[in-house]
């Protein structure tokens, strides 16, 4: 199964965290960056059979033969998965395998977008790269404006696209050639001459009338393929136009001086990827400062790994913010309740509790199970909240 900017990648996601196997969970994440294809040996290359090597000694050393025995014939029934995965020749820059150790299933993804090198074999799949990426990737609208046309393009987990064009040029062969006294030549008063300017005028006058026919129109586009976030660049005169048509809560627009109408749709992303991270960053401040507050003043919030998880294990969790650099630890009671590392919660013994060295993963599926929203957050959003262990959440109640 693959997972395309196209696809219900929310759905496939959930279904890989769901994975579970008596040995284990095989995950393998390359960044296959364009920039080494070129290369004998190229980075992703070289980490991934690290990584792998890396898990066939770990498993050796545990000492389990039915355990190992396992993973080493797993990983040779994966070659040809993991040269596909490998292969410089193979499209997609971001490009993951999930596979169960004694079972038979594998999910692999192929993303137009970075992810991290990584190999890791637990009791689930590590799925922090993924979620990051599929957050970050969310739609996101680029408009292009010229005296011409509006280009309505959209960029989706690393993917540049045309979704609409709106010409903004009439039809002016009907148009009557515009005469008057030539000004500049008193002597030529009685002559006639073109009047550029007021054709000009004119012309100008039916833009802006096109380009106020459309605004409605854009809008309801943006909310349609839910982007929260907009960058409109070229012609500062009209660009400022449609800014109202996406003047709704939650929606972040840019304006950016440049033209970018000639450029393709992939060259309009790339010059327009740093406006993307900056909205991406403000949007992540805003998010912590939400659950911050809305936790310290005794609403919708919590702060914090324990807070966080007694509001998953009661499914109450609309959005988990966490630090997608750190890996959270902890343990499971026997009716399945998680709790911090070292926290035995009243009613049990701390010999009932069943370690989760890899919580983060059993944080995730508890999130998408219930269908809330997943933002691992960069080291500046995490540092946001260092004082509560770079995780939040905003409540449903």
């Amino acid at each position: 199964m693959a997972i395309s900017p196209e696809g219900t990648a929310a759905v496939d996601a959930l279904e890989i965290s769901r994975l579970r196997d008596e040995h284990g969970v095989l995950t393998v994440y390359v960044d296959a960056d364009p920039r080494e294809q070129a290369a004998e040996r190229p980075g992703w290359v070289v980490a991934a059979e690290n990584g792998l090597n890396e898990i066939r000694e770990q498993v050796k050393a545990e000492g389990d033969r039915a355990r190992w025995t396992a993973v080493f014939h797993r990983l040779d029934e994966l070659e040809p998965e993991l040269v596909s995965l490998l292969d410089p020749r193979r499209p997609g820059r971001g490009r993951a395998l999930f596979a169960t150790v004694a079972g038979s299933e594998v999910h692999t993804v192929v993303l137009h977008m970075p992810l991290t090198n990584r190999v890791a074999l637990d009791d689930v799949a590590h799925l922090t790269p993924l979620v990051t990426a599929l957050d970050r990737g969310r739609p996101a609208g680029l408009l292009t404006v010229s005296l011409s046309e509006v280009r309505a393009l959209e960029q989706r987990l690393g993917l540049v696209g045309v979704v609409t064009t709106i010409s903004l040029e009439p039809d002016t062969s009907e148009w009557r050639q515009m005469k008057g006294p030539a000004a500049a030549n008193p002597a030529m008063a009685q002559h006639a001459a073109p009047q550029h300017d007021r054709f000009e005028r004119r012309l100008d006058e039916h833009r802006l009338r096109a380009l106020e026919s459309a605004v409605g129109g854009l809008g309801e586009l943006a909310t349609r393929r839910g982007w929260d976030r907009i960058v409109i660049a070229g012609d500062k005169r009209l660009a400022d136009r449609l800014v109202e048509s996406f003047a709704r809560d939650g929606v972040d627009v840019t304006l950016v001086d440049r033209t970018l109408h000639p450029l393709t749709p992939a060259e309009v992303g790339e010059s327009l990827a740093a406006e993307l991270e900056k909205a991406n960053a403000r949007r992540e401040a805003a998010l912590v400062a939400r659950a911050r507050d809305a936790a310290l003043s005794g609403n919708a919030g919590a702060l914090g790994l324990a807070d966080t998880l007694t509001a998953l294990n009661e499914g109450r969790v609309g959005r988990l913010l966490f630090d997608g650099q750190r890996e959270y630890e902890g343990a499971r009671t026997p009716d399945g309740f998680l709790v911090p590392q070292g926290v035995v919660p009243p009613g049990f013994e701390p010999d009932e509790l069943v370690p989760e060295p890899a919580l983060t993963g059993h944080m995730v599926e508890r999130a998408l199970a219930i269908d809330a929203r997943v933002t691992p957050l960069s080291a500046e959003g995490a540092g946001a909240l260092a004082d509560h262990e770079g995780i939040a959440a905003l409540l449903r109640w």
